[in-house]
């Protein structure tokens, strides 16, 4: 019997669909003792002799990072190792080795979906509600010990920018860590920004849609100024339940990101009017057609969250969608973001979707920071997360060689400062049935 047949891990487990539910806590629950047992505090970690890219453009070869509790403490040249000792670091050897800032998942469901044909296992959406949501807290609903984070972790995604679906106003944006099965350590900062939608949402009409809406962010601003009137039943009825409208008092207030979907070029126009208008921070989701406006989003510094391979017109929103996106928006000095739109299951695809964009155009690292430091700058994250910088959250990941290439793979992952399990359902299962393969010859 192998030792993972010993540990009891999979046992009964039911795979539907290329997604898995564990009927016992066997496999998930052991995988969590894994990750939630290190120690408080962990001894400084030096990564040698490795080339470093730092995320915003810089490339340090022979680099010296030390990573001391959750954060970076020194990043520099071959110099840095007089400082290795003075921090009594643990020396981690990394010659001919690649490292990266972790990647970072933009406006995903990762936490709030396991399998997405099982309604128990889902929290992105409220089904049936009013279109305005503006309340709902993705951050109360998060899966802590959900299978998918440490399937994209071992992949070398380390945070991401989780958001509710559906909707005019989907509901709040949460920040995370990849930490399994740790909500103390995963949730970094909820109620980030507001995940939103133009085009056809409201009675199948992109006019409609607009127009509502204005009428929630002036009913918004009106609430705010009016709100002991309302309580007393003084003042007309509003556009949205009071606890949605005082939702929205970050984006007012520009404390807050407003990412907005839109794919049509007619709709991306829209929301950079809308944000002109009133004085809010932006973010366009989808951007098929951004392209075409490339210069207005530069000048607006409105960062596009895409996917590379959504190049295929899938309805006539998405008519002018084209693989050098990304590319064109660059050149034009706008802010790319690139990402796995719609499938929490398939986030570590997000390095080939970089590697698309570069064989498409776009300089290589553009494309690191569009996966790393850009996210973070799209949500407003960047003074903790995206680059390896002294001071940030200690999020990096070892290659074997370059990442956006298709046989690539992390050696470690680093996530606050400590070197996670490199194991994940997946790999488990991987082990389990290559053993009983062998044993059957």
């Amino acid at each position: 019997m192998s030792d993972y047949d010993r540990s009891g891990l999979g046992r009964r487990c039911l795979l539907r669909g290329g997604a898995s539910l564990a009927l016992t806590t066997g496999l998930l629950g052991n995988v969590s003792k894994v990750s939630a047992a290190a120690p408080p505090a962990t001894p400084a970690i030096a990564l040698v002799g490795g080339e470093l890219h730092v995320g915003d453009g810089e490339v340090i070869k022979g680099a010296v990072v030390v990573l001391e509790g959750e954060r970076f403490a020194v990043v520099s040249g071959p110099a840095g190792r007089a400082r290795i000792a003075e921090r009594g670091a643990r020396v981690v050897d990394l010659d001919g080795k690649i490292l990266t800032p972790g990647f970072i998942a933009a406006d995903t469901q990762l936490g709030l979906i396991e399998i997405e044909m099982e309604a128990t296992t889902r929290d992105d959406s409220l089904a049936g509600a009013d279109p305005v949501r503006a309340a709902y807290d993705a951050a109360a609903a998060l899966q802590v010990e959900s299978s998918l984070l440490q399937i994209q972790a071992i992949e070398g995604i380390t945070s991401a920018a989780v958001a509710p679906s559906g909707g005019l106003i989907a509901g709040q944006v949460a920040w995370i860590d990849l930490v399994h099965g740790d909500r103390s350590q995963m949730l970094v900062r909820p109620r980030l920004a507001l995940a939103g939608s133009l085009g056809q949402v409201i009675g199948g009409s992109r006019a409609a849609t607009l127009s509502r809406l204005r009428e929630l962010l002036a009913d918004a601003r009106f609430y705010r100024q009016r709100k002991g009137a309302h309580e007393r039943g003084q003042l007309r009825q509003l556009a949205a339940h009071p606890r949605d409208l005082e939702a929205l008092a970050p984006v007012l207030e520009r404390r807050a990101v407003l990412t907005l979907s839109a794919q049509r070029e007619s709709d991306i126009l829209a929301a950079l009017d809308l944000a002109r208008e009133e004085g809010l921070r932006i973010a366009i989701v989808g951007g098929a057609e951004a392209w075409k406006l490339a210069p207005r989003l530069a000048e607006a510094k409105v960062p596009v969250i895409l996917q590379p391979s959504e190049n295929l017109p899938g309805s006539l929103d998405t008519l002018s969608a084209r693989l050098d996106n990304a590319a064109l928006l660059a050149a034009a000095g706008a802010e790319v973001v690139i990402g796995v739109l719609g499938s929490p299951h398939n986030l570590r695809n997000i390095r080939q979707e970089a590697g698309i964009a570069v064989a498409n155009g776009l300089e290589w690292e553009r494309a690191l920071t569009a996966v790393s430091l850009g996210v973070a700058r799209a949500y407003g994250m960047d003074q903790t997360h995206g680059s390896v910088r002294p001071g940030k959250v200690a999020n990096v990941v070892v290659w074997d060689r370059d990442p956006f290439e298709l046989a690539a793979a992390p050696q470690q992952v680093y996530i606050r400062g400590r070197a996670i399990p490199m194991v994940s359902r997946q790999t488990l299962l991987r082990e389990r049935y290559r053993d009983v393969g062998r044993e059957a010859r």
